[in-house]
């Protein structure tokens, strides 16, 4: 696989990460609305959170390592 092959998928796959991990932390906040709040919505909470996160993270280092298509032409 090359280089920006490599970084494409490196891309979306921290896209996807980031959309997961939000649409958890919304199903969690929808579940705390209805229902009383148990260990199940701590651990979407937490799920959810790390998705973001490291999501996140793999776009900003792929920002900043300059790594990305169109910054390194």
């Amino acid at each position: 696989m090359d280089r920006e092959k490599a970084i494409s998928v490196a891309k979306l796959v921290s896209y996807l990460l980031i959309i997961v991990g939000i649409v958890i932390l919304s199903a969690t906040i929808i579940y705390f609305l209805t229902v009383p709040i148990n260990w199940l919505s701590y651990v979407g909470i937490i799920l959810g959170g790390l998705l973001l996160n490291i999501g996140a993270a793999a776009i900003f280092l792929i920002k900043k390592l300059k790594l990305d298509i169109k910054s390194s032409h």
